[in-house]
């Protein structure tokens, strides 16, 4: 399934594009330094609105908590597995020089 398409847009840039009017670039106004902006073509993928409630499901704020408590039940886990392997060694180490 996909969420979008490529397509060609019309934006406004600094560079003089590819839209032309009667042989010469189209101006669309200066930016906030006065820097004339031209009317350019780029190629874009653009999201289909039925995919949008996804895109807005992944874009919600980082949960600290539920972070918190999957690291600590990783941490917790490598910890104890680490112990749990120290004591099978140290009994495989007795049974070998016993």
């Amino acid at each position: 399934m996909t969420a979008g398409t490529v397509q060609a847009l019309v934006v406004c840039s600094t560079a003089s594009g590819a839209v032309t009017s009667a042989g010469g670039p189209v101006s669309c106004g200066t930016d906030a330094k006065g820097n004339p902006l031209y009317l350019s073509t780029v190629q874009a993928y653009v999201v289909d609105p039925a995919s949008a409630g996804y895109f807005d499901a992944i874009a919600t704020p980082f949960d600290y908590t539920q972070a918190f408590g999957f690291w600590s039940v990783a941490f917790t886990s490598v910890v104890g597995l680490y112990f749990a392997c120290l004591g099978i060694g140290t009994v495989v180490n007795f049974l070998r020089r016993a």
